[in-house]
């Protein structure tokens, strides 16, 4: 039966056993961490061999470099919704920060393994740190034009925006926060409009 298994699935487009392989990754860094993920026991489940993986991925953080490639597109659009919105009011500040909350959310366990394997591997450690540096640059990008329109005085824009920033990350990477993504919500909100918005 298994053979039979792993003849059909040889004959799939490739781009569709990439896909099983990403997602089989996504399901186990759901139940169990980072540390230990292997080959073997990623391969397990698709029911293909660790030699299919190789045709799609030189190694692990190779898997993770497209884990973030597909989840940071998203965190990245709406950073630049963000950005482009201006985010002029409390209200517009927190509907964008339910959809960060949503994001993390959705995408705990994926987001945690990156952050892990960014402390060890070069390569995650360059593709995650670029995608924050957007998040930063983008969001610094909105504080200022509020700061440039005379609506925030006497703020440092871009350590703002990257304080703000890296608090987002590293408070959404804590399991406990996305196991409550209602109560991580308003705190978020409390932070941030508190901060940029004062008057209110």
């Amino acid at each position: 039966m298994a053979v039979a298994v792993h003849r059909t699935r040889r004959r799939q487009p490739p781009e569709e056993t990439r896909r099983q392989i990403i997602q089989a990754a996504l399901e186990f860094l759901r139940e169990r961490s980072f540390r230990e993920l292997s080959v073997d026991a990623l391969m397990a489940r698709t029911g293909h061999t660790r030699t299919l993986f190789y045709h799609h991925f030189d190694d692990i953080p190779a898997l993770l470099l497209a884990l973030i490639a597909e989840t940071g597109g998203e965190l990245l659009a709406l950073a630049e919704d963000w950005s482009a919105s201006g985010v002029r009011t409390p209200q517009e500040a927190r509907r964008r920060l339910a959809s960060f909350v949503d994001f993390h959310t959705r995408n705990a366990a994926a987001v945690r393994a990156v952050v892990e394997a960014a402390h060890h591997n070069e390569r995650v450690e360059q593709a995650y740190g670029a995608m924050v540096e957007r998040f930063v640059e983008v969001t610094s990008d909105a504080i200022q034009a509020r700061v440039d329109g005379g609506e925030l005085p006497g703020i440092d824009a871009p350590e703002m925006a990257r304080a703000l920033v890296l608090m987002v990350n590293g408070y959404l990477v804590d399991p406990l926060r996305t196991r409550d993504p209602d109560r991580a919500l308003e705190t978020l909100v409390a932070v941030w409009t508190r901060t940029l918005f004062p008057a209110s």
